[in-house]
């Protein structure tokens, strides 16, 4: 293996061990943190001015157009802020300042490099190998680079230096690779340092002289020193063949920064979709899991809950401390209620008692009688309906007017009393022994009279239209008559305005 002594390298990076952040670097700052609205999307940027971006979502890019809940965090670097400390590192000074599990070549049918695990420094592969192409180094084009014959012996070290480092301090360490032909089984190359793996395994291009970056940043913790190492897990002899230049390894400036986003998580309800009579109003009322959240409804009214007066569609809404506006809605419904109207013709009278009822009743299309005497009727139109009263006393009738969603209801009373009928008693004896000393008319229904008594000559006694009349045989002089027969005419009207008249005798005995 070939070696460099160590007191070369110390002498090459005394001078560069303080490259660090001069805090003269473009701030990176994310903003504050953040709450989203759902739906919502919010785009990070990072600063110009650094080499390298990474994310927390593993995104490279500069920027990033985030959307959901999380702790975004950017890492930016400047990977060179202080020269180079690898000794040798684009291999212009030979095989110097570094060592390696590879031998150099011992030469065979297709030239220098004809044997696996072997390397030489040249300024193009052809030169070492027949087969190998001519390629350039990375660098100008003309200068050396390290060449290699893949070993097929696993973990073999194809390049490792020894540098010093300060503690807690970020460096980058970079290479670049190549195939030396075309491909399809390129070198498996890891990158080592203080024999912890650093980046991802690393494959240069398929296609020969095409030359890529390996590129990752490490931190030096409590460490004062950093073996780097470079090796390559292909062990497969054909097309496992490449080339190394511009090896790096130098201070970096790392500057972080990261960023909360929250998505707006309010709920607001505006309850169930109502349906009601305009009689039996009912409440919206909204609710929301966001205590501080100012409430209201398009009305108007700023409150969880109202009476809606009107049919159509209510929205219930906030606008939350973050800026998001959060709505539902509720669909309301409201049914107009019957008015139940009736009359009845006649509503008083004797029995039997016809009575007509009329329907003049709004908003309904169904309407159920109930007339008091036992007897029913459905009709489902305002034509009038009838019943008959076979019976004295006093009938409530209820109509029941409805539509499909809501119903009203009216009552009235029929009266319904016996026949009319006047009656007297044929003889009475006003002798004022308490017994029969006065004649009375038995009257029923009479609500208008005239009433006349005479002797047996046709002279008046008696006059009266009192419908409670009585006589104590005496005549209108208030003189006491005779015994006698009398006779007594009238005329009278029921309670339906129905005339009648009579006539009889009466007997006045002492």
């Amino acid at each position: 293996m070939k070696t460099i002594s160590i007191l070369t390298i110390l002498l090459f990076q005394f001078s560069n061990l303080f490259a660090q952040c001069t805090g003269s670097e473009p701030v990176v700052f994310l903003g504050n943190d953040t709450t989203l609205c759902p739906g919502q999307s919010l785009t990070l940027h990072a600063p110009n001015g650094y080499d390298n971006y990474l994310w927390s979502n593993s995104s490279t890019q500069q920027s990033i157009t985030v959307s959901s809940p999380g702790t975004y965090t950017l890492t930016s670097t400047l990977t060179s802020v202080g020269p180079n400390l690898v000794v040798n590192g684009n291999f212009n000074a030979g095989a110097t300042g570094f060592i390696s599990d590879y031998v150099p070549g011992t030469g065979g049918t297709w030239g220098l490099l004809s044997n696996p695990g072997q390397y030489a420094i040249s300024t193009s592969p052809h030169n070492v190998h027949n087969n190998f192409y001519v390629c350039g180094d990375h660098t100008t084009g003309t200068g050396n680079m390290f060449i290699a014959n893949g070993s097929d012996i696993p973990n073999t070290v194809v390049w490792s230096q020894t540098i010093n480092v300060i503690p807690n301090t970020n460096y980058n360490f970079s290479t670049w690779a190549t195939s030396v032909e075309n491909t399809t089984n390129p070198a498996i190359l890891q990158f080592f340092v203080n024999n912890i793996q650093i980046g991802n395994v690393f494959s240069p291009s398929l296609m020969g002289c095409d030359w890529s970056q390996f590129s990752n940043v490490w931190n030096s913790g409590s460490s004062t020193s950093a073996v780097i190492t470079i090796k390559n897990q292909n062990i497969d002899g054909a097309g496992n063949d490449f080339a190394l230049d511009d090896i790096e390894f130098t201070s970096s400036c790392v500057n972080t920064d990261a960023i909360v986003v929250s998505i707006d998580t309010t709920i607001v309800n505006a309850g169930p979709d109502l349906s009601f009579c305009s009689n039996v109003p009912e409440y919206l009322v909204g609710t929301s899991n966001n205590s501080t959240a100012l409430l209201g409804w398009n009305t108007g009214v700023m409150a969880d809950s109202i009476i809606p007066d009107t049919s159509g569609v209510y929205i219930f809404s906030t606008t939350t401390n973050s800026g998001c506006t959060f709505y539902d809605t509720a669909v309301v419904t409201i049914h107009p209620t019957p008015v139940a109207i009736m009359a009845a013709n006649p509503s008083v009278g004797i029995v039997p008692l016809s009575v007509n009822f009329s329907n003049s009743s709004q908003n309904a299309s169904n309407y159920a009688w109930d007339f008091g005497n036992g007897l029913n009727a459905i009709s489902t139109d305002t034509s009038s309906v009838s019943s008959i009263y076979t019976e004295a006393g006093t009938f409530w009738v209820t109509l029941v007017a409805s539509n499909a969603f809501c119903t009203d209801s009216v009552t009235l009373t029929i009266v319904v009393t016996d026949p009319v009928s006047l009656e007297t008693p044929n003889v009475f004896t006003p002798n004022n022994d308490g017994k029969n000393d006065v004649y009375r008319f038995d009257m029923v229904n009479i609500i208008e009279l005239d009433l006349k008594i005479v002797n047996r000559w046709g002279e008046v006694m008696y006059t009266t239209t009192d419908v409670s009349a009585s006589w104590d045989g005496k005549d209108n002089k208030g003189n006491v008559v005779s015994d006698g027969l009398y006779f007594y005419t009238y005329t009278a009207k029921g309670l339906q305005n129905t005339s009648f008249k009579g006539q009889g005798f009466i007997q006045l005995i002492k």
